[in-house]
C-alpha cells in the first residue's frame, strides 16, 4: 500500500519531456536546463578534489563551501550571513524539503504565489501539510489584499525572486513589503533566490532582509550551470539549521563531497556567470521580440531563464500539438489555477538560432 497523497501526485509534465525525447529535431523549451556546460575550471577543481579521501562530508557541508555560500549571500543588500548560518544541501530542492519537513505539521499551511514552481506543491503533498496558492502582486506591483489574507493565515510563505515560471523580479519595495508583512504576522518566509545572479537590467533584492524570521534558499544549479552536481544551501539561524539537518540526515545523510569541491571553485572564480548572463539576456530580448510578433500576452521576464506567455487556448492541448511540430513547451496549468492558457518557455536551454527556428514554425501554426 502507498500513501494516498503520494499516489495522487501527478508527474504530468513528464508527458511533455517523454514525448519530446521521441520527436526528431525537437526544439526543447521544456526543460529548465542551461545550455551551457559546467565551466572547465570547475570540473578541474572537482578532479583535484578526488585526491582527497572520498568519505562522508560533514552533515552541514564542507566548511569552505559554507564560507563561500555565506559570502555569496552577503553580497545582497541588507544581508550579513556567517558560515555558521549556512547548511549545504543536495540541491536547492533538498533545502526546501528540509525546511518544509522540519517546520510544518499536517495542520500547518504553506502559501505559494500563483503561478509557482510546481515542486513547492509536490513537497507539501509528500510532507502532508496544507497549502494554498494565490496571486501575490497586482499590476502596480503591490501585495494584493487576497495575498495578505492568505499570508496572514499561513505558517509559512514562499517567495521566489527571480521567479520560475515567469521571470518576475521583485523591486526593493516589493521585497520590503512582503518581508515586513510576513514578519508582522509571524509567518515564516522562505525566500527562494536560486536565480539571483540572473537578472536583466534590474537589481535583485532579498525579502529576507526585511524580516527577522526567514530563510534563504540558494543553489549552484542555474547560476553556474551545475544542475547535475546537486548542490544547494539554506541560510538561517544556527539553531534552525539543527532542525533542518535532522531531515537532511534522514533523507540524504550528507551532501556529495565531490560536488562541494566544484562549488567552492565556482563561487570563488565566477566570471563565467557574467558570460552566461549576457547570453541569456540576448536570448530574452530575441524571445520578447518574437512573442510580440505573435501578439501573445506576456510580461517580459526580468530574470531567471523563463517566459510565461498566454497563448489563448488550453495549455495542455497547445503544448501536445506543438510537439508534433517540433517545439516542446511546458503547460502552465500545473503551475497555478489561473495559468491554464499559458505556457512556460525556457530560453536558457536554447540558443538564438533555435529560438528563431521555433518561432518561424509558430508563426505558421498559430
Amino acid at each position: 500500500m502507498f500513501r494516498e497523497r503520494v499516489q495522487n501526485i501527478s508527474l504530468s509534465i513528464r508527458k511533455i519531456s517523454e514525448k519530446a525525447s521521441k520527436q526528431e529535431n525537437c526544439i526543447r523549451f521544456d526543460i529548465g536546463q542551461p545550455s551551457f556546460d559546467t565551466p572547465q575550471h570547475v570540473k578541474k577543481a572537482a578532479k583535484k578534489g578526488l585526491e582527497n579521501k572520498q568519505g562522508y562530508s560533514p552533515m552541514l557541508g564542507l566548511e569552505k563551501l559554507r564560507e563561500e555560500a555565506a559570502r555569496e549571500e552577503s553580497t545582497k543588500k541588507g544581508i550579513d550571513i556567517g558560515s555558521e548560518e549556512v547548511m549545504i544541501t543536495t540541491g536547492g530542492m533538498g533545502a526546501l524539503y528540509a525546511v518544509f519537513s522540519a517546520r510544518l505539521e499536517e495542520e500547518d499551511k504553506a502559501v505559494f504565489n500563483d503561478p509557482c514552481w510546481g515542486p513547492y506543491k509536490m513537497i507539501s503533498e509528500v510532507s502532508e501539510n496544507r497549502w494554498s496558492q494565490v496571486q501575490y502582486w497586482d499590476s502596480d506591483r503591490n501585495l494584493r489584499p487576497e495575498a495578505k489574507e492568505e499570508i496572514r493565515d499561513a505558517d509559512l510563505a514562499v517567495v521566489n525572486t527571480p521567479g520560475n515560471p515567469t521571470g518576475y523580479v521583485l523591486t526593493e519595495h516589493q521585497a520590503r513589503e512582503i518581508g515586513e508583512f510576513a514578519d508582522k504576522h509571524d509567518t515564516f518566509l522562505v525566500s527562494d533566490e536560486v536565480y539571483h545572479r540572473l537578472t536583466f537590467g534590474v537589481e535583485h533584492y532579498s525579502p529576507a532582509a526585511y524580516t527577522a524570521d526567514s530563510c534563504i534558499i540558494g543553489s549552484m544549479s542555474k547560476n553556474h550551470a551545475m544542475t547535475g552536481w546537486r548542490t544547494g544551501w539554506v541560510a538561517d539561524r544556527p539553531e534552525n539549521l539543527e532542525q533542518y539537518a535532522k531531515v537532511s540526515r534522514a533523507s540524504t545523510a550528507c551532501p556529495p563531497r565531490i560536488s562541494q569541491y566544484a562549488a567552492v571553485e565556482a563561487l570563488k572564480h565566477d566570471s563565467h556567470v557574467k558570460e552566461m548572463r549576457r547570453a541569456y539576456h540576448e536570448r530574452r530580448d530575441l524571445l520578447v521580440k518574437r512573442m510580440q510578433n505573435l501578439d501573445w500576452d506576456f510580461v517580459a521576464p526580468e530574470g531567471a531563464i523563463y517566459a510565461f506567455p498566454e497563448v489563448g487556448e488550453d495549455s495542455w492541448s497547445f503544448c501536445m500539438d506543438m510537439i508534433e511540430k517540433g517545439i516542446a513547451m511546458v503547460p502552465g496549468e500545473p503551475m497555478g489555477p489561473e495559468s491554464d492558457q499559458k505556457v512556460r518557455l525556457c530560453f536558457g536551454s536554447t540558443n538564438k538560432e533555435e529560438i528563431n527556428e521555433a518561432f518561424d514554425i509558430l508563426e505558421e501554426e498559430v
